[in-house]
């Protein structure tokens, strides 16, 4: 992978890690999470359509990808967000990396490898330290609720490679433009009544949205599709493993968040199993690579 394209990859995880974080405040006090979506997908959609061409990638293929990958995630963890401490929730995140190792397996993309399947135990492991023995049932929710976010997140990485005709920006403005219709209609039905509380949002709370859906969705995703249609998604899901450095830092220095041993631990734990499940020996680099451009 050249330097550059490294240096995208890490650039992405230091948007990624603290916009997660800091969005967590904005669905404690302004906004519900399907409303927040909703938002986000709008602006960002307006945002980038009239800077890229018309999609190639089917309908059908859009709408999907956009449900999965845009609308359903992208509520999910905004639940998990609003249910969950912010740094317990970034770091449950990074199951989506043993899920996409189960979702290539499927897709036939990778052959089942006591590699990673003893790496997906450690995370397991870890995940168990992290979460502990749930006190609420809002614990049990945001948990729930993540462990969607990142099946479905994972799920699509494995596919679009094999479905997408588009790239970068192109082919996120696209998903963006189906997602957002999507959220309007499970906002109405949802949460109609909520709708005129928007007016007494403040200009802060706007302001966020605004934030989160430029650097925590219009920039990094669009990055990260251009780099997904260049490499193998074993190449670029190890970046992940920043996200929660950046994320769970930011949690305890701007939100307060305690950071217990168990915490700590388990994330050890978690990121140990990863690094298992995404490590390569020398004697497979350069195998299964894409076909050279």
């Amino acid at each position: 992978m050249p330097f550059h394209h490294i240096a995208l990859a890490v650039f992405i995880q230091v948007l990624w890690g603290p916009v997660y974080t800091l969005a967590k405040p904005a669905v404690e006090n302004w906004f519900s999470p399907v409303i927040l979506v909703t938002c986000i997908y709008l602006i960002v959609s307006l945002v980038l359509s009239p800077l890229v061409p018309r999609a190639q990638t089917g309908r059908k293929t859009l709408f999907l990808l956009a449900l999965f990958g845009c609308t359903i995630q992208s509520t999910m963890v905004y639940y998990a967000l609003l249910l969950l401490p912010a740094s317990t929730a970034v770091l449950l995140m990074q199951l989506q990396l043993p899920v996409g190792v189960i979702a290539s397996w499927c897709m036939g993309r990778d052959k089942p490898n006591w590699k990673n399947g003893i790496g997906s135990l450690i995370c397991l492991a870890g995940i168990v330290i992290v979460i502990g023995i749930p006190e609420a049932t809002a614990d049990y929710l945001g948990i729930a609720a993540m462990l969607i976010c990142v099946t479905s997140w994972a799920i699509v990485q494995a596919v679009i490679p094999v479905v997408a005709k588009d790239q970068g920006m192109t082919l996120y403005a696209a998903m963006a433009r189906y997602a957002a219709p999507q959220m309007i209609l499970v906002a109405l039905v949802v949460e109609w009544a909520a709708l005129p509380a928007l007016a007494a949002i403040p200009p802060l709370g706007w302001a966020a949205v605004l934030g989160i859906a430029l650097f925590g969705f219009a920039l990094p995703y669009s990055i990260w599709y251009w780099l997904l249609m260049r490499h193998r998604a074993d190449e670029l899901l190890p970046f992940l493993l920043l996200m929660p450095v950046f994320g769970v830092a930011v949690a305890a220095w701007q939100l307060g968040e305690a950071l217990p041993p168990s915490l700590l631990l388990g994330g050890a734990i978690i990121l140990a199993g990863i690094g298992i499940v995404v490590w390569r020996g020398r004697r497979r680099e350069g195998m299964n690579a894409p076909p050279a451009e």
